[in-house]
């Protein structure tokens, strides 16, 4: 009996201990399917994910390090009027007062417009999120 008990407890104990930890902030989002690249802003880094289930991480160097990255939240790729790289945030994503949405992204060394957010991006990693990716996770 004891063994049966002590049995039970091991088949039981794994379905009661937590789910992993998502790699998402958010944990509603899930990475490769609602985006396929995510930038941690706080270590100046890209993480890619290609279709092909592997993992690409990118550290953007000092020189590269300008403009403002956008509120953390999914974000949307999307090219303004002028064709140009954006990311737009969908209604999910909250924003703080005053922020208009949209971060055009700007290729390293290029001037950042100074009326509205901007991000340098390199430019290697801007022609691969628009072949590769729709949608952006933005972390801390």
């Amino acid at each position: 009996m004891k063994r049966l008990l002590a049995l039970a407890v091991l088949l039981i104990a794994p379905a009661l201990a937590p789910a992993a930890e998502p790699a998402a902030d958010e944990a509603i989002f899930v990475e490769g399917s609602q985006y396929s690249a995510v930038l941690h802003t706080g270590r100046h880094a890209w993480r890619l994910l290609p279709a092909d289930g592997s993992q690409v991480m990118l550290k953007v160097r000092p020189a590269c390090q300008a403009g403002l990255p956008p509120p953390r939240g999914l974000w949307l790729l999307t090219r303004d009027a002028e064709g140009r790289p954006a990311l737009v945030a969908p209604s999910a994503t909250a924003l703080p007062p005053g922020h208009p949405g949209q971060v055009p992204l700007v290729a390293c060394g290029e001037p950042l417009p100074g009326d509205a957010p901007a991000l340098a991006v390199p430019a290697d990693i801007i022609a691969w999120l628009g072949q590769h990716s729709g949608a952006i996770y933005v972390a801390r």
